[in-house]
């Protein structure tokens, strides 16, 4: 954050302005503090003063027409807003809350006017950063759209062929119990033919396998079943973390692993809550299933950890989860296809191998994020997600 004697230190607009231009600058604002949720411009209000965010978050608002609003970006410390009205006095085209509490200096445009008027190198100098601001915000609203455009497909192939394994696995999986059904069918239509009453077994062996028949269905569905189309939300990516965790203990009361959240600041986020909270709910029942087996002794504080750090996607702001487990880890030869639909080592205990194919697809899909697994038998397993902060 600049020094509270050069707040313009470091600041794109003022970078060609001298020490001294930029303490006469300094001097004709003021530095205010401002809690969560305070608006600090309105859309459609008159443009009358120029901000730069020396610390905190603050929220990019739009209204959407039909008595909405939709939230289309974050601002960072260090970065301004408002600029044009040091130029045309119109009026503001976004609103600006503060996510998190801020600290912000304040420009008037008339202030700055009455300085900067009297000299021509001054305003040259001001015009010059303000056209080099918008030729960048134009290149990267195209550069942007490509990277999105490419994300998309290349989401898309994933999916596709994501889905189109699937489909086969299913096929294959869902041929041994419909199978058994069939025969064990025919098999109580012979008994009732002889006579025979007692099918209790038949009867039973039918009822297993067509329940193993509709959990395979089910959870195939649920690999489809990433998409979503509601307004994205400004959230707390900790705070969901937090919250999916707290509901998982709850509805496994009996055996959700104990889970250490690393406490941090606000991790401000444009996405869906439902999403993160599918993924890290497939990803305990990961812990949960593989992770300690029934005959092992705990020997760490909590069963999984879970951390949160901002990171880069793609040259964009990001957030960094990982989930690590100290537990038995994973084979070498595993690790590749760990995503696979259909793949597990317990199938034994009735594990169909879903879970992780659908974190997959969720992650890279709606979330338009990343995700590697690193694991060594032994040694434990470190899931990590990479999230862009405005999907």
């Amino acid at each position: 954050m600049p020094t509270a004697n050069g707040v313009l230190d470091g600041i794109a607009l003022f970078d060609s302005f001298t020490r001294d231009e930029r303490a006469a600058v300094e001097a004709q604002g003021r530095v205010f503090d401002a809690p969560q949720g305070h608006a600090l411009m309105s859309e459609g209000t008159e443009a009358q003063s120029l901000y730069v965010l020396l610390s905190g978050t603050v929220r990019v608002v739009r209204n959407d027409g039909m008595g909405g609003q939709v939230e289309v970006g974050f601002r960072q410390a260090g970065e301004c807003f408002g600029e044009m009205a040091l130029v045309d006095g119109g009026t503001r085209s976004a609103s600006i809350i503060a996510a998190t509490p801020v600290t912000v200096f304040e420009l008037e445009r008339d202030l700055f006017l009455s300085l900067i008027s009297p000299s021509p190198d001054l305003l040259a100098k001001l015009l010059r950063e303000l056209s080099r601001m918008i030729r960048d915000v134009s290149e990267r609203v195209v550069r942007e759209d490509l990277e999105r455009r490419a994300r998309i497909a290349e989401s898309a192939l994933a999916r596709h062929r994501a889905i189109t394994q699937a489909v086969t696995g299913l096929a294959h999986e869902l041929n041994t119990p419909l199978g058994v059904c069939v025969t064990a069918a025919s098999h109580l239509q012979d008994l009732a033919g002889q006579g025979i009453e007692d099918v209790q077994e038949p009867a039973a062996l039918l009822q297993s396998n067509l329940a193993r028949a509709v959990d395979l269905v089910e959870a195939f569905t649920a690999i489809a079943a990433c998409q979503h189309t509601g307004p994205l939300e400004a959230l707390d990516a900790r705070e969901v973390a937090e919250q999916a965790v707290a509901l998982y203990a709850a509805q496994h009361p009996q055996t959700a692993p104990s889970v250490q959240i690393t406490p941090g600041p606000p991790c401000p986020w444009l996405g869906h809550a439902a999403h993160l909270e599918r993924v890290l709910h497939l990803l305990l029942d990961n812990v949960r299933a593989h992770a300690y087996p029934a005959d092992a002794t705990a020997t760490a504080a909590a069963d999984a950890s879970i951390t949160l750090a901002p990171a880069l996607l793609d040259g964009k702001a990001a957030w960094r989860l990982i989930l690590r487990d100290e537990g038995v880890g994973v084979a070498a030869p595993h690790l590749p296809v760990l995503t696979d639909a259909f793949f597990t080592t317990a199938r034994g205990r009735g594990h169909k191998g879903l879970g992780l194919a659908v974190v997959f697809n969720t992650v890279t899909g709606p979330m338009g994020g990343r995700l590697s697994i690193d694991s060594r038998p032994g040694a434990g397993t470190s899931v990590t997600l990479v999230i862009p902060q405005e999907v």
